[in-house]
């Protein structure tokens, strides 16, 4: 009885810090203006005129970035992705198709 105590509270908490790690991550795929507004690093890249990513900041703008190389537009949600864009990507689960196979 114990063990099945255990193993339910084990899945319970497993599956929120699951859906926890999923919730970080803000998807608006409505239109907003302005780097950093979908929760990006806010910096804008000036020979390309684009958005910067965190994972280029530093290539692109320079550590600390650089005002000669990028232009700091912080939109209203900039820096709010950050944990959800630089965590490792999640492979594709190897589970099998729900059909069975012939």
């Amino acid at each position: 009885m114990r063990l099945r105590g255990f193993v339910s509270v084990l899945v319970l908490a497993l599956a929120s810090s699951a859906f926890s790690a999923e919730a970080r991550c803000i998807r608006d795929d409505g239109f907003c203006r302005g780097c950093g507004c979908k929760g990006g690093p806010g910096w804008r890249h000036t020979a390309s005129g684009r958005c910067v990513g965190f994972r280029e900041l530093a290539a692109k703008c320079g550590d600390p970035p650089s005002e000669k190389l990028c232009v700091f537009e912080n939109a209203p949600g900039t820096g709010a992705n950050r944990e959800c864009a630089l965590a490792p990507a999640v492979p594709p689960p190897d589970d099998p198709p729900p059909w069975p196979r012939r």
